[in-house]
This record gives structure tokens, C-alpha cells and sequence, in this order.
């Protein structure tokens, strides 16, 4: 039985994948809407078929996920969907055993987290013009929902990454736009360790993750606000580890902002890469270099 209801759920995310592999519409900036925007943290989360790769293992009733690890899944496509089924259900396995013993600090609540990261962030910058009070109705709305990806960059390295989605509804509720703001600055660990994410009940775990979120709330309310710089900024190369994946991948990208640790970017590929969107990455793991004209 639950063979069959993988297959149908690969079957299902192949099919919405080829209807939307061409679009690019989480690269595009947010369209203006006048009036005040509502802020709200959704409990919702993302598709398990159109926003991550096949294997990826979810930490139970949480927005953690965890991917990287699913090695030569891949292959599975060689040999029909049920070859793509049983690598899939294999890959999340190997997910599950990778972090078994760090389960308990794995549990964040990405929803509280980013409340309350959102209403500090707010409260310091008082942007009263742009923004609806907590609780009230504005013209529109901007729907965010928060969750972590626990991604192995090699068999023991591990790089957590922060993901904002992020939707733009008009007051009829009616979605006018959406992207995502993903941010992954700071060191690589081992999961578990003297020195793991998972030490010290997962402090270090807590304090990437507030950092992160941070970073990626600020962007995001910069852009809400129309003071992120768009589409002037350089075209470069950059070679990274993105989200949700293990090996290096090299693609072109307009550069937004760049800071001592940080450098913000929209890399141009299609809806259907799980790393589209906005990219906050660490300068110290990327490799950038001017695009060849």
C-alpha cells in the first residue's frame, strides 16, 4: 500500500514539474501594491513535489527537512517510476538514519521562530507606512511560511538553511505574486559531535537558525518596502552548494547586495530548480566570477 501511494504522489509531482518547469516567475520582483500590506506566518507547508527534490526526509509534525544525503537517488529514474519510488522511499530512509539521534533538537517550531523574529524585526525598524498594525487587514497580504532544510554537504557536513516562501495576495485573497527569500550564511557542521549542530541540546542548531532567519526577514521586508535594489545589479558566475542539494552547481546570477559575510542573489533558472528564488549565501563557500560576455 505504501508503495503504491509514493508512486502516485512521484507520478503526480513529474507531472506538475513538466507543467511548470519553464516559468520564472520566483525570480521576478514583488509588483507594487498600494496600501498597507498584513504580515502573516502561515502554518502551511511546502510541496513535497514541486519544491524539493525526490528523498528528502521531513523531522515529524515539523517544517524541518532534511536533504543532501540522497546520494545516487537519481538513478532510480533508469528504471521507470518504480524505480523512482523505491529510490525515493530508500533516500528517505537513509535521511531518517542519518539524523536519528539528534531528533529532539531537530523539533523547531519554524512558525514561532519567525513570528517572533517578524515582529522584532518590525519593531525595529518601524515601518509603519508600509506595513498593516498585527491583527488588522490592509490592502493586500503577505503570506510567509518559515521551514528549515538540515542539508548534508558531504557524508558528515551539514549546512542549514532558512526558506521564507513567500506569497503577495490581494484583498480578495486572490495570489498575485510569490517567491522565496533562502538564507544559509555561516559555518558547515557535523550533525552530531563535541562541535555538531546538535551539541549543547542544539544551541548552536538555534542560534544558525535566529541568524538565518534574521537575514532573511530583513531582505524580505526590504523588498516588501521597495528598497531592495532590483535589476541593477552585476551578472556573475557563482559556484555554490544550494539549497536543498549536495554538489557544487554553477549558474548565472544578478547579484542584489553584497555585505562582509553575505552576498544576495537571483540565480536565473527556471520555477522548477528547488534554489530559485532569492539566495542569501555565506562569501566563504561560494566561488563568484564575472560573467563571460
Amino acid at each position: 500500500m505504501r508503495a503504491r501511494v509514493v508512486l502516485g504522489r512521484v507520478v503526480l509531482g513529474l507531472a506538475l514539474v513538466a507543467a511548470t518547469g519553464c516559468a520564472h516567475a520566483l525570480s521576478q520582483p514583488m509588483p507594487r501594491l498600494e496600501g498597507k500590506l498584513a504580515l502573516k506566518v502561515s502554518n502551511e507547508q511546502p510541496s513535497k513535489w514541486t519544491e524539493m527534490p525526490l528523498g528528502v526526509h521531513q523531522i515529524p509534525d515539523t517544517s524541518v527537512y532534511v536533504s543532501g544525503h540522497q546520494g545516487a537517488a537519481g538513478i532510480g529514474v533508469l528504471f521507470g517510476l518504480i524505480g523512482v519510488a523505491a529510490a525515493h522511499a530508500a533516500a528517505q530512509s537513509t535521511g531518517e538514519k542519518k539524523t536519528q539521534d539528534a531528533q529532539a533538537q531537530l523539533r523547531l517550531d519554524m512558525r514561532a521562530l519567525a513570528e517572533r523574529v517578524l515582529t522584532e524585526e518590525l519593531g525595529r525598524r518601524g515601518a509603519a507606512n508600509r506595513f498593516a498594525a498585527a491583527g488588522t487587514t490592509g490592502a493586500g497580504s503577505l503570506e510567509i511560511v518559515p521551514y528549515l532544510v538540515v542539508n548534508f554537504i558531504g557524508d558528515e557536513q551539514v549546512r542549514p538553511w532558512v526558506v521564507l516562501k513567500t506569497m503577495l495576495k490581494d484583498a480578495k485573497g486572490e495570489e498575485q505574486w510569490k517567491t522565496k527569500y533562502v538564507a544559509g550564511v555561516g559555518e558547515a557542521r557535523p550533525l552530531g559531535g563535541e562541535r555538531g549542530w546538535a551539541s549543547e541540546d542544539g544551541a548552536p542548531l538555534r542560534q544558525h537558525v535566529d541568524r538565518n532567519l534574521r537575514l532573511a526577514m530583513d531582505v524580505l521586508l526590504r523588498d516588501a518596502s521597495g528598497t531592495l535594489p532590483r535589476g541593477t545589479g552585476r551578472k556573475v558566475e557563482v559556484k555554490a552548494q544550494w539549497v536543498w542539494v549536495k554538489p557544487f552547481l554553477e549558474r548565472t546570477a544578478e547579484v542584489l547586495e553584497e555585505t562582509e559575510d553575505a552576498l544576495v542573489v537571483i540565480p536565473d533558472v527556471a520555477d522548477a530548480f528547488v534554489f530559485a528564488g532569492v539566495n542569501i549565501l555565506d562569501k566563504r563557500a561560494v566561488t563568484v566570477k564575472q560573467e563571460e560576455k
